[in-house]
């Protein structure tokens, strides 16, 4: 059951998104994810009896003998849907070291953030949920994770066909269908994916009608320093990305959020990107983000372009319209 679909007032809309699942759930059946599937069937029935979503190891079980046998079943079952991006986690004592340390960005504004206690709440882009379960810890009242991306739907099924949280739901879908919502959200997270997209005033857009009035959007972005507010376009590749298409300064953010109608913004956060959040790990073993900057300096990528920085801001729709 889909809690989402019911929460969805237009029917056309609703339409749309059941056509859409019946769609995508072909994609769970490709031949590169045969291997996932069979790993997946032999994950034991197992609740687990202990979790903790605020430590920065989100924990899901208590920890497992080195020895015993549905500890192994967990762990090939974790390596079959390699590479993990997003982490990290301790699921019954493995620890899944994902490429980025996704705690670094959270502490940078946990202490900011409102109460989620009762709140709807969307993640857009949140790969395999690390952001909803830390969510969980404020008891919400719903959280959607959505990501259109089969690896991530398996590794966010692998977790929490352990924690089995009913109040958490992942979709495959993106940044498109969330013109499908209207007013039903209390708080949206949309963090590191704007610069992704080639439509970024439209995801706000998009992110503002699914905003109930008064509601919270905590945007994340890679941005580049400067005062003024212009975009870095890069000619082909950023840091080695090719699906990059603008790398604003905060004041650039500033005013697509401001003409997109959002108010109350506010720069909670800005700092260097550094390899230490974001590296190469047993469960991420490609490269990462040492081999994207100028070894010779660090204030520069490979391309030669101003190094990333990271931002969070958030902005509110306004309380009356």
């Amino acid at each position: 059951m889909s809690r989402i679909l019911d929460m969805v007032r237009d029917e056309q809309s609703r339409q749309v998104l059941r056509h859409l699942n019946e769609e995508r759930a072909h994609w769970l059946e490709w031949k590169p994810f045969q291997a996932i599937r069979e790993k997946m069937a032999l994950l034991p029935d197992l609740a687990a009896d202990h979790v903790d979503f605020d430590d920065g190891a989100i924990v899901i079980g208590r920890d497992l003998p080195l020895e015993d046998r549905e500890r192994q079943t967990i762990l090939e079952a974790c390596q079959a849907i390699l590479p993990w991006k997003k982490g990290p986690y301790r699921l019954f004592g493995i620890e899944l070291d994902a490429e980025w340390r996704s705690d670094h960005k959270w502490d940078r504004m946990k202490h900011r953030l409102p109460s989620f206690k009762d709140q709807v709440i969307l993640d857009i882009g949140g790969n395999n949920g690390y952001y909803a379960f830390r969510m969980l810890a404020d008891e919400p009242s719903y959280v959607l994770n959505i990501d259109p991306v089969p690896r991530l739907w398996y590794q966010f099924h692998l977790l929490q066909h352990f924690a089995r949280r009913p109040e958490l739901e992942f979709q495959m879908w993106g940044w498109e269908e969330v013109a499908h919502f209207e007013k039903l959200f209390d708080s949206v997270f949309c963090m590191g994916i704007l610069y992704h997209h080639f439509n970024p005033i439209q995801i706000l857009k998009n992110i503002h009608q699914a905003l109930k009035p008064g509601g919270l959007l905590v945007l994340e972005s890679i941005v580049i320093p400067g005062e003024e507010a212009y975009c870095l376009f890069p000619e082909d590749r950023y840091a080695r990305m090719r699906n990059v298409w603008f790398v604003p300064t905060v004041s650039a953010m500033r005013h697509m959020l401001a003409r997109c109608k959002f108010e109350d913004i506010e720069v909670v956060a800005v700092n260097r990107h550094e390899a230490r959040e974001q590296r190469t790990t047993v469960w991420n073993p490609g490269q990462s983000y040492a081999d994207f900057v100028d070894a010779t300096n660090p204030d520069r990528t490979v391309e030669g372009l101003a190094a990333p920085h990271r931002a969070i801001l958030f902005a509110r729709r306004k309380k009356r319209q």
